[in-house]
């Protein structure tokens, strides 16, 4: 007896999803093709925001040793390296010779014209500081450079601030432009799933006004109705998630060509589990509003 109300329960919802006909499919479709797009968004995103959050590990700030120190050679240029590494914010730091420094200096300026210009050009003993992974925001890093040209036989500091910056401000475009997406499609999914199931409230308006003529309950009919909603959303997150394993691999490979030259090799990994399986409570949950509203909207009227 007490399982007779779940499955009856379960039964008129089948029957809503079977009656919804192609109104039903049309929102598996709409919310397939919103998720699919947001789903790539987020997945692009979460591997951007990855790079970013590393980009100030792998970026080092380089200090320039002073002419006297390369005088001294080897020994000096070491004790000024040592130093440098055992200030608090610094991660690493590692010496390179006037030759090494000059050879990554030309591999950095790419160009014919600009390499036959470093011609005769010597470099000084370089420190490549790379900061602690936690050092993060312009004040931390300036203090670095600070306490970096503050040390005896250093003479020159450079660090890529302005491109971190822009980093930073690429991150909040990005994010800026993710909610804008989510919030858009959000509210196509609800329009669709919505008029869906209005619809399938329609063709079914005979069979409810008889149930509620022998007692049921305004819940006893709108859970089945609500269920069709949450299977439009479900089975429209499955479509999506299936369509981005089917595209993956151009995605990635769009991504890679587009933002490798900004920074760096750029791999695309798979979305973890839990931005998975939030696709799919997210369809869930959008196609059970789009059907509540549709559903207290009828009730009201009835």
């Amino acid at each position: 007896m007490m399982l007779a109300l779940p499955f009856s329960v379960l039964r008129h919802g089948w029957r809503s999803v079977r009656s919804g006909g192609l109104p039903f499919f049309f929102a598996v479709l709409m919310t397939a093709l919103g998720l699919f797009s947001l789903t790539a968004f987020g997945m692009l995103l979460w591997n951007f925001r990855s790079v970013a959050r590393t980009v100030g590990e792998s970026v080092a700030a380089v200090a320039f040793l002073d002419d006297r120190i390369g005088e001294q050679g080897a020994a000096a240029a070491e004790e000024v390296r040592a130093r440098i590494a055992l200030l608090p914010s610094v991660g690493g730091a590692r010496l390179l010779t006037p030759e090494e420094a000059l050879d990554r200096a030309r591999r950095g300026l790419g160009s014919a014209d600009a390499l036959r210009g470093t011609a005769g050009l010597q470099m000084p003993w370089v420190v490549q500081v790379v900061p602690l992974f936690s050092l993060e925001g312009d004040e931390e890093r300036d203090v670095l450079v600070q306490r970096l040209g503050a040390i005896a036989g250093v003479a020159e500091v450079m660090h890529p601030t302005g491109e971190l910056r822009r980093v930073d401000a690429l991150m909040r475009l990005l994010n800026g432009a993710g909610l804008f997406l989510a919030v858009l499609i959000a509210l196509v999914v609800v329009v669709v799933v919505s008029n869906a199931v209005r619809l399938t409230v329609l063709v079914r308006r005979d069979e409810i006004a008889i149930q509620k003529l022998v007692g049921a309950s305004d819940a006893f009919v709108a859970l089945p109705l609500l269920l069709s909603g949450v299977v439009q959303g479900v089975l429209g997150a499955v479509c999506a998630l299936a369509a981005l394993a089917a595209a993956s691999s151009s995605l990635a490979q769009v991504a890679r060509v587009a933002l490798s030259g900004a920074l760096g090799a750029f791999h695309v990994q798979a979305p973890p589990p839990w931005m998975l399986a939030l696709v799919v409570v997210a369809g869930a949950g959008l196609g059970a509003l789009g059907a509540s509203l549709s559903v207290v909207r009828f009730l009201r009227t009835a």
